[in-house]
C-alpha cells in the first residue's frame, strides 16, 4: 500500500506522520509526500519561499520519496479550494498512473491508533461522504480515502474539481462550488444509487457501508463535540489534554478531528484561517510532544 500525503507549509507534520505511520502501520507500506508548498513567497508559506526546500530537506532526512506538485500558476490563484483541487487532482494522475492500495491523507491528520489492512480490505473504497444540501449533492472529501485502484470501477472517470455545471438540453448552467472534490459527486452517484445520511453514519453503532463496495468513515467534526465522544484509547493521555487545550476550541467544543476512532485531524493547517505560520508551528510541536510521547 501507499500512503500519500500534500504537504504545504509544515515540515513538523511530516514528523508527526513518520513516526506514528511506523508505531501504528500493521500493514507494509511506502510513504510518499507530496509538496505544494510555493516555492515564490505567498501567504501560504508566510512569504517565505524556503519552506519548499525545508520540506524537501525534511523528506531526504527521513527517507521519504518527495514529489513536487507544479504550483506556479498559483500566484494568480488565491482561492484555497481550487488550489487544493489542483494538488489531489495532481495526486490522482499519479495513482491513475500507479495502480495500487492507496491511503491518502491531509497533511495535518495523523493515526492515534493501529491500522490493521483488515479495516477496508474487503472495500473497493473507504470515504469520508459530504454533502451540500443545497445542491443536493453528496462527494467524496478530500482529506481521508482509501481506494483499492486494483477494484474500483470507472475509476478513471474521476474528477476532484470543486465547480461543476449541468447540462440541460446542450445548455451549461452553472450550480455552484462545493469543496476540493465536489465533482466526485458524479462518480459517486453511478458507483451508489443509495447514499447513507452523513449524520447517521456518525452514530451508527457500527461501520456503515453498503452493497458496492464503499465503507464510509465515521467522524467527529470540528466544533461539534466534546469528552462524551472522545475515544477511549486517547482518554488520560497527553493527546487528550492537546485536544481539550487547544485554543482554537469553543464554548466546550473541539476543534479538531477524530476519524475512525483511529486518524486525529489537526484541521486547517494550511492556515487557510488565517492564524499565521507562527501560531501553527507552536501549537504543531505542541502536538508532536503530546502525539509521540
Amino acid at each position: 500500500m501507499k500512503i500519500l500525503s500534500a504537504v504545504i507549509n509544515n515540515p513538523i507534520f511530516i514528523e508527526i506522520q513518520y513516526y506514528t505511520f511506523k508505531k501504528y502501520m500493521k500493514c507494509e507500506y511506502e510513504f510518499i509526500i507530496f509538496n505544494d508548498a510555493k516555492p515564490f513567497p505567498d501567504f501560504s508559506n508566510g512569504f517565505n519561499e524556503n519552506i519548499h526546500i525545508e520540506i524537501k530537506n525534511k523528506c531526504e532526512e527521513l527517507g521519504i520519496q518527495c514529489i513536487s506538485i507544479p504550483n506556479e500558476h498559483h500566484k494568480t490563484m488565491e482561492c484555497p479550494v481550487k488550489r487544493c483541487s489542483d494538488a489531489i487532482n495532481f495526486i490522482y494522475q499519479y495513482m491513475l498512473q500507479n495502480k495500487d492500495e492507496y491511503l491518502v491523507i491531509d497533511s495535518d491528520m495523523f493515526l492515534i491508533d493501529y491500522y490493521y489492512p483488515e479495516r477496508y480490505k474487503d472495500y473497493d473504497c473507504a470515504i469520508v461522504l459530504q454533502n451540500k444540501e443545497h445542491l443536493n449533492i453528496n462527494y467524496i472529501w478530500n482529506g481521508l480515502f482509501y481506494f483499492n485502484t486494483y477494484k474500483m470501477t470507472n475509476f478513471e472517470k474521476m474528477n476532484w474539481n470543486q465547480d461543476f455545471t449541468s447540462d440541460v438540453k446542450g445548455i451549461k448552467n452553472s450550480l455552484g462550488m462545493t469543496d476540493a472534490g465536489g465533482m466526485t459527486y458524479m462518480w459517486l452517484n453511478d458507483k451508489c444509487k443509495d447514499l447513507p445520511d452523513v449524520y447517521n453514519i456518525r452514530v451508527s453503532e457500527k461501520n456503515v457501508f453498503n452493497k458496492d463496495g464503499i465503507y464510509f468513515i465515521k467522524h467527529l467534526w470540528s466544533l461539534t463535540w466534546n469528552d462524551s465522544e472522545m475515544p477511549e484509547q486517547i482518554k488520560n493521555t497527553d493527546l487528550e489534554k492537546f485536544i481539550k487545550n487547544d485554543p482554537r476550541n469553543k464554548n466546550g467544543r473541539y476543534f479538531c478531528e477524530i476519524y475512525d476512532d483511529i486518524f486525529l485531524h489537526y484541521r486547517a493547517g494550511g492556515d487557510w484561517q488565517g492564524f499565521g505560520l507562527d501560531f501553527h508551528n507552536y501549537l504543531s510541536n505542541l502536538l508532536k510532544k503530546s502525539i509521540l510521547s
